[in-house]
């Protein structure tokens, strides 16, 4: 059957597995799941993935969630030797610190999104900013030390953080700020592979700039 991916186009954690497919060549099946639409509730789901999360990965009878495990398993499976996850002990455990610090910076872009979406709040919105902030800043010394995120060449943490990245920029958030965020983010949209970030960025950007947008107006409405 090949590998299924279950997920969404707009989810920066199924964009991630994505990005890495596309890296390494590996062909797969989008099967479409809305979370919102309780499609990962369903029983089916479930025996997949009890944690009922974007992205699944199904192949060859394994099921697995969490974007960042699904992205190492398929190059260590589909492409052992290649630089996206090195093998060597040093260099993995760079990879390995930068893919857990994209675990902080997609919960702060959760917090600023979900401040819009379900709480509908500008202030909440505002008081979360902070958190975006400080992850931006430490990325920006992450590539202080070199090009990429893990080292001198793009690695499966490039790719999850970019797919993060790539949506706060979307949403109009300013990175004026960190200039070296900056030029990353450009090299990383020149990758060949790169445009299948790039619709579901900009449609999660849209979502954002909407909600804020209506918060705002229904705040002003209200005073």
């Amino acid at each position: 059957m090949g590998v299924e991916i279950y997920g969404s186009e707009g989810s920066p954690a199924c964009r991630c597995v994505f990005l890495v497919a596309r890296a390494i060549g590996l062909d797969y099946t989008l099967k479409p799941t809305n979370p919102m639409a309780g499609e990962t509730r369903t029983e089916e789901f479930l025996r997949m993935n009890p944690a009922h999360t974007i992205p699944t990965m199904a192949d060859d009878g394994l099921f697995l969630g969490e974007s960042r495990a699904i992205a190492t398993y398929l190059v260590n499976k589909y492409a052992p030797e290649s630089e996206l996850y090195p093998r060597e002990p040093a260099a993995r455990a760079v990879v390995e610190q930068r893919l857990f610090y994209d675990v902080g910076l997609f919960a702060a872009l959760r917090s600023v999104l979900g401040a819009l979406l379900y709480f509908k709040s500008p202030e909440q919105f505002e008081a979360a900013l902070p958190q975006v902030d400080e992850c931006m800043e430490l990325l920006e010394t992450f590539l202080k030390r070199s090009p990429f995120v893990a080292g001198d060449h793009v690695t499966v943490a490039d790719l999850a953080i970019v797919a993060n990245v790539s949506t706060i920029e979307a949403a109009e958030l300013d990175l004026s700020r960190w200039t070296r965020v900056q030029r990353w983010l450009a090299k990383m949209k020149a990758l060949p592979y790169y445009s299948v970030n790039e619709a579901g960025a900009q449609y999660l950007g849209g979502v954002f700039k909407k909600a804020l947008f209506q918060a705002r107006k229904a705040k002003f409405s209200a005073s």
